[in-house]
């Protein structure tokens, strides 16, 4: 888990020519972002400084990354089931019960 975002990086000026109110906004949305990526640093997190302006093309991105996650996961659920593993090891894998497991990826039975 990566720490709480600190208030600018050390060594430039960029955050010189905000008020007060625009460095409270900025850093709060850099708080927001800090909560999704736990393992980037501090100076990854303000290097990102691009999303702050169009979150879009981060909700477009990882909503691509998501919908091949689903595909990816769908599929090894069904290889798992396949080679005989059981629903309890899956939802065990999923953190989720082995009801929970069957019911959202039991259609492949």
């Amino acid at each position: 888990m990566r720490d709480k975002p600190y208030a600018g990086p050390s060594g430039t000026n960029e955050f010189n020519e905000l008020s007060p109110d625009e460095m409270a906004k900025a850093m709060y949305e850099y708080q927001l972002l800090g909560e999704c990526f736990e393992t980037s640093s501090d100076e990854e997190m303000m290097g990102r400084g691009w999303v702050l302006e169009n979150p879009l093309i981060l909700i477009e991105g990882h909503g691509d990354n998501v919908r091949r996650a689903k595909r990816e996961l769908t599929a090894a659920v069904a290889l798992a089931r396949h080679q005989g593993v059981s629903w309890t090891a899956i939802g065990d894998a999923l953190d989720m019960s082995r009801a929970e497991a069957r019911a959202r990826y039991g259609t492949m039975d």
